[in-house]
């Protein structure tokens, strides 16, 4: 089994864009800012997409939950930075955690595409095959008032993620510790 663990704000909610790309109302009324910062006085609807955006966060509770029905040493949790700077090293560390055999080579299958700003499969051809269109955007910065918020909020669930991969002997991922180190700073 493995895990990724990614930074859960920095794509600032695609439960929120798939929302909207299909036209949901309450998805297009409001901000990003607007649907994680929303308080009780909310309606339902908006409150059940707060949820929807901000619970998968919650990856202290959620490794809790896998805990309960497997062991830690069936547990690999991939850095979502590696992954996404260099995707063979981190897959061939995956490929080393299950054993697989042989081990396929990434780094003659993938090819950063400057065009694109990410890596991309390279085909028999020897061109580059890339996501779709809608893959790989650019979104803009999240507003600071939004992140310190979203700081705020995780902040206790991240101690907890930091503490419990420290007990399993699992390295933290890169986002989680420079968020915890930003946190000791503020």
């Amino acid at each position: 089994m493995h895990l990724n663990i990614v930074n859960h704000d920095e794509e600032q909610c695609s439960v929120l864009r798939h929302q909207r790309a299909h036209n949901d109302p309450v998805a297009l009324n409001y901000t990003f800012a607007q649907v994680v910062t929303a308080g009780s006085h909310a309606s339902q609807q908006l409150k059940n997409l707060q949820s929807r955006c901000l619970v998968p966060g919650w990856y202290a509770t959620h490794l809790e939950r896998w805990l309960t029905n497997y062991p830690p040493s069936q547990l690999y949790i991939v850095d979502g930075q590696e992954l996404r700077n260099n995707p063979a090293a981190a897959m061939d560390s995956v490929q080393k955690f299950l054993g697989v055999t042989p081990h396929f080579n990434y780094t003659q299958a993938l090819k950063f595409e400057e065009s694109k700003g990410f890596w991309c499969q390279v085909a028999d051809n020897g061109k580059t095959k890339c996501l779709g269109k809608s893959k790989g955007r650019k979104y803009p910065d999240m507003e600071p008032s939004t992140r310190s918020y979203l700081v705020d909020f995780y902040r206790e669930n991240n101690i907890e993620l930091s503490k419990l991969l420290n007990r399993l002997g699992q390295p933290l991922p890169t986002w989680l510790r420079e968020e915890l180190q930003n946190s000791s700073r503020s």
